[in-house]
């Protein structure tokens, strides 16, 4: 027996590193403010902190998420997709929500479009992800099918009054039978399951300095 050894230390170490990256940028009440963003309309927010201002200067950040969703509507995967809108010197005194929705409004067809080419990248890869796994079982399960169809296909040496051999040869039939049934209804299953398709763009927050 072959036995091969594959060496993911680097890919733990580098998961290990992302995660820590990722960690680093939450604070204690993301999980129940990401929860009410979820049930809620667009955010509206005007940065408090003059660092923040500072960097926004005369511009409006809005956050977009693209997203690919299963069968049953549930998120699989998403990115967030920055946009700036540059605002005149005219416009940037006029702070009101209703001013805010405005510009998003006329501004949104535009930004959809820029933010579907931006995104190409990561849905061919999230695509692509999906893709390997799904070919990867579906080759599994066919795998397993063909073996049992080969042990009921072995030749048999039937006895002149001993019918045990026949009747083993309908027992493994009827087992192989059961194990196609059985995968092509896990294959069937699997299929629904991970079916995948891309949400329209959500714009979750827009932060206006």
């Amino acid at each position: 027996m072959k036995i091969e050894i594959v060496d993911l230390r680097a890919e733990a170490a580098a998961e290990a590193r992302r995660l820590a990256a990722a960690r680093a940028f939450t604070v204690k009440g993301d999980a129940s403010a990401l929860a009410q963003a979820e049930g809620d309309a667009t955010w509206i927010a005007v940065a408090r902190r003059n660092g923040i201002r500072r960097a926004l200067g005369p511009r409006l950040l809005l956050v977009w998420r693209v997203a690919f969703e299963d069968a049953g509507g549930a998120l699989v995967e998403c990115c967030l997709v920055p946009v700036i809108v540059e605002l005149s010197h005219t416009a940037f005194g006029r702070q009101r929500r209703k001013w805010i929705e405005t510009i998003v409004q006329e501004l949104e067809p535009q930004m959809r479009a820029q933010i579907d080419a931006a995104g190409r990248d990561w849905r061919q890869a999230v695509e692509s992800v999906v893709g390997s796994f799904i070919s990867a079982r579906t080759a599994r399960e066919r795998a397993i099918a063909v073996r049992t169809s080969a042990a009921v296909a072995d030749a048999f040496q039937p006895g002149l009054f001993d019918r045990r051999a026949d009747r083993a040869r309908v027992q493994l039939a009827a087992a192989a039978a059961d194990t196609e049934s059985a995968v092509a209804g896990r294959l069937a299953a699997f299929a629904r399951t991970t079916a995948i398709r891309p949400r329209a763009p959500q714009l979750l927050l827009v932060l206006a300095p």
